[in-house]
């Protein structure tokens, strides 16, 4: 029964995805290519807006490193890679941690994962005032405004149950859950649609800023709350909402080209590091601010610990090892949860790749 509401679902937002994917590129239909065909190869990526890559688009590192290495990547656009992913679209896809068990387990979709890109970031928030630290904190029965069944989803409904026992859960539990975009959530909690909100921090930075909206469990994002339960103690981040993400088959047929988008990522990261201020100011659509206070705002926020890119795309075994621990946790959930994962449910491949 529920192998076939989740099926049922992925079915109907992978159609979803595919109208979003065609709309999201403004390259004609390509099919992917392998490192031993003619001419370029092509690599169809699809993920979410972002900032970096509008950067290494917009400054020629992009055109570049495809002259370079004799490959083109054509995007799509979504904020729900899942669901893209799910239906079969795409070689490359960024994906959570948590979503990459629940895919092979529902799909027939094999994956391997060979970079990491960003933390899970999206806090839980409520109107100021109001008198929620934590999610224990909110009455039973309360609508809260998510992005996704999955996503971030995934991440929160593991620490309702490690830290207060709470069942939480699109479509049942404790809670309503209602989804919506990341950028309408910090309307929506305002005008009272919901008791609270599960938000990407750079969709309310105007908010936060004007002090309308504050981030419970003592401001920490899901990457920082993680270590308060999860019992990993490796002095690393833990919790990728962002994870370069390929089928099995386009891995096995591309491990050079797979390690050339890698070292691509790995640039942005640099320049995102020496240029954080300039491309927030260069992409203010992508962190929700207008006004210069916001900016300034916005990258003070991002300024050590907050900063949820990583240091360096590239996996070590030791961080992969202590990084799907989280799958454990997963197997105890509620089995009516979308985000639940069998005992026997597979155990996707990471492959570490060298810079």
């Amino acid at each position: 029964m529920r192998r076939n509401r989740i099926a049922k679902f992925i079915a109907i937002l992978g159609a979803v995805a595919v109208l979003a994917g065609a709309c999201g590129s403004d390259d004609e239909e390509v099919t992917s290519g392998s490192e031993s065909g003619e001419g370029a190869s092509i690599i169809r990526f699809a993920f979410a807006p972002d900032p970096v890559w509008d950067w290494l688009a917009d400054t020629g590192e992009l055109a570049t490193w495809e002259e370079a290495n004799n490959i083109r990547i054509v995007t799509s656009s979504t904020w729900d890679e899942f669901t893209y992913f799910a239906g079969g679209h795409g070689d490359v896809v960024s994906m959570g941690t948590q979503e990459i068990p629940v895919l092979e387990q529902e799909t027939s979709i094999t994956t391997v994962t060979f970079g990491k890109y960003n933390y899970q970031r999206s806090p839980m928030m409520k109107r100021a005032g109001d008198p929620y630290n934590t999610l224990a904190d909110v009455p039973v029965g309360s609508n809260i405004c998510v992005s996704s069944p999955v996503s971030n989803t995934g991440f929160w409904t593991v620490a309702a149950q490690e830290l207060h026992g709470l069942d939480y859960r699109v479509g049942g539990g404790d809670f309503n859950l209602v989804v919506n975009d990341h950028f309408v959530n910090p309307v929506n909690l305002l005008r009272g649609d919901c008791e609270v909100a599960v938000v990407i921090p750079e969709a309310a930075a105007p908010n936060i800023r004007a002090g309308e909206i504050e981030i419970m469990y003592d401001g920490q994002m899901p990457f920082q709350l993680y270590t308060t339960f999860s019992g990993i103690d490796d002095g690393e981040n833990h919790v990728m909402s962002n994870l370069f993400t390929a089928t099995e088959s386009w891995y096995d047929s591309n491990e050079t080209n797979a390690k050339a988008f890698l070292a691509l990522w790995e640039r942005g990261i640099e320049l995102w590091v020496d240029n954080k201020a300039d491309i927030v100011r260069a992409y203010p659509q992508h962190f929700a601010v207008e006004e210069e206070a916001d900016v300034e705002w916005m990258v003070e926020f991002m300024e050590g610990e907050n900063d949820w890119f990583v240091d360096t795309v590239y996996l070590e075994q030791d961080w992969v090892d202590a990084e799907v621990e989280i799958w454990e946790l997963m197997k105890t959930l509620h089995p009516d949860n979308p985000n639940v994962l069998a005992e026997d449910a597979p155990s996707p491949r990471f492959e570490t790749l060298g810079a």
